[in-house]
């Protein structure tokens, strides 16, 4: 795991049961260095993961029918 052996940060994972598929990580940490080593941790596993997947591509048509927060 991500976390193990690792002290001073918590990671929690809080679930709406009204809203299943949404789900709200929450992170605290004891101080600002044990953030950075984790953040580092974290992006190397974001490029081992990214490695990991396949180069596929998707292709789809349609018409926008919602779009909330336009840009």
């Amino acid at each position: 795991m991500l976390m193990k052996g690792k002290q001073g940060a918590r990671f929690r994972l809080v679930v709406d049961e009204d809203k299943p598929h949404v789900s709200t990580v929450v992170w605290e940490f004891e101080n600002e260095k044990i953030q950075k080593d984790i953040e580092a941790i974290i992006a190397q596993e974001i490029v081992r993961f990214t490695k990991a997947l396949p180069n596929k591509e998707m292709h789809f048509q349609g018409e926008v029918e919602l779009d909330f927060n336009e840009a």
